[in-house]
Parts: structure tokens; C-alpha cells; sequence
């Protein structure tokens, strides 16, 4: 049986269209089989989320940001694009009030090295000169808590101006904070030699301070400044987990209380003498008619 010319047109169109179309699945079978081996192979990351930080507490301006006052939360920086990761704040200081729970902005902390700003709301900051027996050698830093001692020189004094009695010694102010040793301010790196390692190794120490900074209450500005000047002042350096106020003792030298000197009394004297007044001479004239003739003088001779 012979097939017609159309017959086997028709059926050579129909091999060529099964033929395209078993190429074509075989592509798409291979370009799925390769999405899948390609998918296994590399999972979907997930992207870790961001930790913004919050105030652990209401901080004040002026406060230096330490751990302790924050607290890690996650965030979205895109919804949240102000906020500040903990490594942007801590160790800088508030320029403005921060409340509780708030995020903290990146405006709201600085470096602020002046000395103004970090000064506690309610309190004054005060300098007293110092040297290294007064300091602690010298190891006091910013931020440091310390005790203030007051000396009154007495009679018994050895060096210094000198008062009456026996020398006393007493604490006058506790756990007073140190805002600044020189120029160095609390919350800012020192100059030189305090980054420690080969640099700061081989740099000079700077030279020793000669005052220390205080954050006093306008009450103890005043008591402060009056023992200055009538007396001796040290300070003692306290551990920063110790807070405990003790006693106030009054220390005073041994031995019997100084006595004046009493007062030289005066040398009696005997009076000059006094000359005595002799009696006025009285001359003896004699008279005789109109003539006058002076016979005594008065002088004690004729």
C-alpha cells in the first residue's frame, strides 16, 4: 500500500513536532533537576538582627554611660535608623536627659570633654592643689572615689603655720567623686601612656598633676573651702564597691595640751623724781626819798 504524498507530509511534520517537543522536556527536566542540586547546595541565610540599646535606668545629663546602664534589645534600624548599638555609647556622656526603657539616639551622647557638662545636676565642681603625699603618689584617676582628712596645726606643730592647743585630725567629707585630675577629664583618655602596650610604653608618663577636681554639694564647697585655708588637707582613695559611711573621728596629737607662753608681765619701775619747785627769791630794795637801791638780789649772796 502506497501512501500518498499528503500521507507522508503529514507524517513527517508529525515526527519533527514530537521530536522539538521531547527536546524541549529533556531541557526543562535538566534546568529543574540543576535548581534543585544549586538549592541544596546553598541554604538561605538568615540575617542576624541588629541589638539596638535601651537606658536600663533614667540617665541624667552629664552622666557617663556605663554597661550597667544599658540594656541590649533587637531592633530593626531601618524602622529605628536613630539608634545607638552599645559600642556607640558607652564611655561617652548624656548631652541631654534619657528616660527609662528609651532607646538611645546617637545625638543624645558625646565625647564632651569639657568639664562643665560632666558635673552631676546639684553639685559644684572644686580643685584643690595637691602633691604626691596628698594624692595617693599620684595614682588617683578620674572617677575615683575618695575621702577628704583636714589637719589643724596646733602649738605642737613641726612645720607650717602654727595654732594654739595640740594638732587635730579629722575626716571631713566621704566618698566624694574625683570630675578631673589635671586637665584630664572623667570619661576622656589621658594624653599619653594610658593606652598602655608598646606605644604607650615607650612613651614619657605625663607629669604628675598638681590638682584634683571634686564634685561637692554647694554645703560641702563651703566646709571645704574653709579647711583649705585654716588647715592641711589629704585624701584617701576608696575601693568604688565600698559606699560605707563611717564615723567621723577626730584624731589629736599625744601629750599633755600646750600651754601658751604666758604673757611677760610687766617691769615695774620706780618713778622719775620729781624736781621740787623752790621758792621764788625775794629781793630787798631800799628806798630812801626818791632814790631806789637794790640791797638783795635774791641770789643768795649780799
Amino acid at each position: 500500500m502506497r501512501l500518498g504524498s499528503k500521507a507522508k507530509l503529514t507524517i513527517a511534520v508529525g515526527l519533527t513536532s514530537a521530536s522539538a517537543f521531547l527536546a524541549l522536556g529533556v531541557r526543562e527536566l535538566r534546568n529543574a533537576s540543576a535548581a534543585t542540586v544549586q538549592g541544596q547546595a546553598a541554604p538561605v541565610r538568615v540575617a542576624a538582627p541588629v541589638l539596638l540599646v535601651r537606658a536600663a535606668r533614667a540617665i541624667r545629663t552629664g552622666e557617663t554611660i556605663t554597661a550597667a546602664m544599658i540594656r541590649n534589645a533587637p531592633g530593626d534600624p531601618t524602622r529605628y535608623p536613630y539608634a545607638a548599638t552599645s559600642a556607640e555609647v558607652v564611655g561617652k556622656v548624656a548631652t541631654r536627659d534619657i528616660g527609662l526603657h528609651a532607646l538611645i539616639a546617637r545625638d543624645a551622647v558625646g565625647m564632651e570633654s569639657k568639664l562643665a557638662i560632666r558635673v552631676p545636676m546639684g553639685m559644684r565642681a572644686i580643685s584643690i592643689d595637691t602633691t604626691a603625699e596628698i594624692a595617693v603618689a599620684g595614682l588617683i584617676r578620674p572617677g575615683d572615689r575618695v575621702d577628704v582628712q583636714v589637719v589643724y596645726p596646733g602649738a605642737d606643730a613641726i612645720s607650717g603655720a602654727r595654732g594654739s592647743g595640740r594638732s587635730r585630725a579629722q575626716a571631713l567629707l566621704q566618698m566624694v567623686q574625683v570630675l578631673a585630675v589635671g586637665e584630664v577629664v572623667v570619661g576622656t583618655q589621658q594624653a599619653s601612656g594610658a593606652n598602655g602596650g608598646v606605644e604607650g610604653a615607650l612613651s614619657s608618663p605625663p607629669p604628675p598633676a598638681r590638682t584634683v577636681t571634686l564634685a561637692l554639694t554647694p554645703e560641702q564647697v563651703s566646709i571645704l573651702s574653709l579647711a583649705k585655708n585654716i588647715g592641711a588637707l589629704t585624701l584617701s582613695l576608696r575601693n568604688p564597691a565600698d559606699s560605707a559611711q563611717v564615723a567621723v573621728a577626730v584624731a589629736a596629737s599625744a601629750g599633755v595640751e600646750p600651754v601658751a607662753a604666758p604673757a611677760p608681765m610687766p617691769v615695774a619701775t620706780a618713778p622719775a623724781p620729781r624736781a621740787t619747785a623752790r621758792p621764788a627769791p625775794h629781793a630787798i630794795e631800799l628806798v630812801v626819798g626818791s632814790r631806789r637801791e637794790t640791797i638783795y638780789s635774791g641770789s643768795g649772796a649780799k
